[in-house]
């Protein structure tokens, strides 16, 4: 009762703050931003860390109408109000001089635009995806960045003031359906628009030169063997396709199909057989003989390509690289020739994850989906959903359905005052599982424990020492309850918690988190007489506190052996340095910045297999660059492109390492400051494509410099289709 009663009061207070009239965003408190409709900024306007356009973005949630005219500004920042689904009129600065990169990235319900005469610049995708965006008008004549305005679906009329057009990138208006488009220039000046770059697509089809694919200059993660037949004829991409699939590889023969009807333009895709002028032939058969489940060969021959895997997860690898080969260099949709060639490759390691966190702000199931097929696109082959935290239960368990009643919804992530609600069913999750099946991707749930279950807390107090009921958490950090080790009721929920979630998700492993419940150590098993009686009957006399770990080993082992014994699971965990004893075959996470060689010995010396997902490398909620997103929370580190390349999985321990304990590389994407779902594609890329390449190729085919020059052409693809990144490289 008291969220609903919330929730109203909150409603209440936005319809009475229409129309303000303020200097700057520090002339409004924290509830006033939150429920800001309606505002009018008339100061000059702060444009770093927690900036006026940081607050107007993430703070004011509700905002559907900005006035700027009045404010001086002389640069709208990158990504000023990107992915803001609310905002449906903006006034901007009379001023204003260069609107920054994807500054209105997603603002899907933005109706229309006037680009004040001051403007000289328009950042690369500063409108993108803007669908609910009906007319721009440009009263100057600024440069515009490529795909500055592409993906508008719904617009109808451009109109431009400037007699001469104003330069603009070939790609400024891709993906807009110029059938229904209305370009308004002055009098006399059409001559000159049709001769122009980018607004010549306003006049008809633009011929584009031929491009012929430069294999060793596009493929992301770089493959193993790559050899080009240099004096071969190539492969003319244009033409009727026939699919010829062995038994088993309906799945690959689907994406197949998908790929070359997104690739190749005005193009016949026949599955079954060879109509009359058919030209092509897709060739995707099993090899039993390659030295990988995932490995795979592929083909490029003069009328046709022939793709070979160990598995249908090797032959979908395949297809992956030759989507990247009709690519080509992203100047248009699809190149139109490759080069005969031959490749041949295999992962360096078995997983290559990311890891999604729907509980500080929750993903809605379409989105979580939709994140899926771009990690196939770049072999990326685990999901880790973290399903449980101290500020949410986000898992249906049908055993406890207060879970999920009265533990998925709450009021505010840290300084961000909105509504944060919602949950995955079984059956969404089954039907998750299933999706991710058809691009290989397996899917690992996370229950936290001990530890990160305030949200569990706040529902059955009795899973704590204390008995006591604790509000569920709404900022980020470590809270200082525990599940009680002492007290049978905790193995009860947990094993009940278990089973459902080992019918659900047919995955070898279950995360069970085990991180900070004890570093700093934590008071509650100290004194609690549950703990304390355990610990007689373990024998453990410490009282330095250390106790507390050992506790912990106790409960996890006794987890372990139910989900090895019953539900045959391999269970995965944030490694501690506390932790001494690791059971043998177990999976742990290096994680703690600076403290990965710890784990890795740990590892070793327990026989157990490590994912590395050390911070410094690979913790994508970071800022990729200083002044990138997120641009204030509790401290956040950098995370640069460069040092998550630099990432190399074995950390100089040798082939035995390698062979016996290596098990993969993680990138992870927790929440507190993911606010929308385009957020998450922007702070997993472009991190997530040095990730899959450092988990992927093989040490020896690896290249900052090559990185860079494969990486254009990918994120320009991205670009093309709508999907947003940091440019912070």
């Amino acid at each position: 009762m008291r969220k609903i009663v919330s929730f109203a009061v909150m409603a209440l207070l936005a319809s009475s703050m229409s129309a303000q009239t303020i200097a700057n965003m520090k002339d409004l408190n924290a509830e006033k931003k939150s429920a800001a409709v309606n505002l009018k900024l008339t100061g000059t306007l702060t444009t770093t860390r927690n900036s006026d356009f940081r607050q107007l973005r993430d703070l004011c949630w509700q905002l559907r109408d900005l006035d700027l005219s009045e404010a001086t500004c002389p640069v709208l920042p990158k990504n000023a109000f990107h992915s803001r689904h609310h905002l449906q009129h903006i006034l901007l600065p009379s001023q204003l001089q260069e609107i920054g990169s994807q500054a209105f990235f997603a603002c899907d319900h933005l109706q229309e635009v006037v680009i004040p005469q001051s403007v000289t610049k328009i950042g690369a995708a500063a409108f993108s995806g803007c669908k609910a965006l009906k007319t721009v008008t440009i009263d100057g004549a600024p440069e515009l960045g490529e795909f500055a305005f592409a993906n508008l679906e719904r617009v109808q009329v451009i109109k431009v003031n400037s007699k001469i057009p104003p330069k603009a990138a070939a790609t400024a208006f891709s993906g807009i359906n110029m059938h229904h488009v209305k370009l308004v220039m002055p009098k006399g000046s059409e001559r000159l628009y049709r001769k122009a770059t980018g607004w010549n697509a306003f006049f008809g089809e633009v011929k584009q030169a031929r491009e012929v694919c430069n294999p060793e200059a596009c493929l992301i993660p770089t493959p193993l063997d790559l050899k080009v037949k240099a004096k071969a004829a190539p492969l003319q991409v244009a033409g009727n396709w026939k699919i010829v699939a062995a038994a088993g590889l309906s799945n690959e023969q689907e994406h197949a199909e998908r790929i070359l009807k997104e690739r190749v333009e005005q193009q016949n895709v026949h599955a079954k057989s060879m109509k009359k002028g058919a030209q092509l032939t897709m060739t995707l058969a099993l090899d039993a003989s390659l030295p990988d489940n995932e490995a795979y060969t592929l083909e490029v021959q003069q009328k046709g390509v022939v793709i070979k895997g160990k598995t249908a997860a090797g032959v979908f690898y395949g297809l992956m690289t030759f989507d990247q080969l009709l690519r080509g260099d992203a100047s248009k949709i699809g190149c139109d020739a490759i080069p005969q060639l031959v490749v041949k490759d295999q992962p360096r390691t078995h997983v290559r994850e990311l890891m999604v966190d729907p509980c500080r702000i929750f993903v809605p199931y379409e989105q979580l989906k939709a994140f899926v097929p771009e990690m196939a696109r770049y072999k990326l082959n685990m999901i880790h959903l973290h399903l449980v935290d101290d500020q949410a239960w986000t898992i249906e368990i049908k055993k406890y359905p207060r879970l999920t009643a009265e533990a998925s919804s709450r009021w505010g992530m840290d300084d961000m005052l909105m509504p944060i609600k919602g949950y995955y069913t079984q059956e969404q999750m089954r039907d998750f599982v299933a999706y991710c099946a058809k691009y290989h991707i397996q899917v690992v749930p996370e229950i936290e424990m001990p530890g990160h279950e305030v949200a569990a807390i706040s529902v059955y107090p009795e899973l704590t020492c204390k008995g006591v009921r604790k509000p569920i958490r709404t900022t980020c950090g470590v809270s200082d309850e525990l599940l009680c080790a002492g007290n049978e009721f905790t193995y009860e929920f947990l094993g009940n918690v278990f089973k459902e979630l080992a019918d659900v998700f047919p995955s070898e492993y279950i995360h069970l988190g085990g991180d900070e419940a004890g570093n700093p150590a934590l008071d509650c098993w100290t004194t609690c007489p549950k703990c304390q009686a355990l610990k007689k009957k373990l024998g453990i006399t410490s009282t330095d506190r250390s106790e507390n770990w050992k506790l912990q080993g106790y409960l996890f082992d006794r987890i372990i052996d139910l989900l090895r014994t019953q539900y045959h699971k391999t269970p995965m965990f944030w490694y501690e340095t506390d932790f001494k004893k690791i059971q043998p075959g177990c999976v742990t996470f290096a994680w703690r910045a600076g403290l990965t060689k710890e784990a890795l010995v740990a590892a070793v010396e327990n026989n157990a297999r490590i994912l590395l997902c050390p911070g410094e490398h690979c913790y994508f909620d970071y800022p990729m660059a200083k002044g990138d997103m997120p641009e204030v929370n509790w401290g956040m580190p950098v995370t640069s492109l460069k040092a998550t390349y630099d990432l190399d999985p074995a950390w100089g321990m040798g082939e035995d390492f390698e062979k016996n304990n290596l098990f993969g590389v993680a990138g992870t994407l927790w929440s507190e400051c993911i606010n929308s779902p385009e957020r998450i594609y922007y702070q997993a890329y472009p991190r997530s494509l040095a990730l899959a390449e450092a988990g992927w190729s093989f040490q020896k085919n690896r290249s900052w410099e090559g990185f860079l020059t494969r990486l254009k052409p990918t994120v320009k693809d991205m670009m093309r289709r709508g999907i947003t990144f940091s440019m912070e490289y």
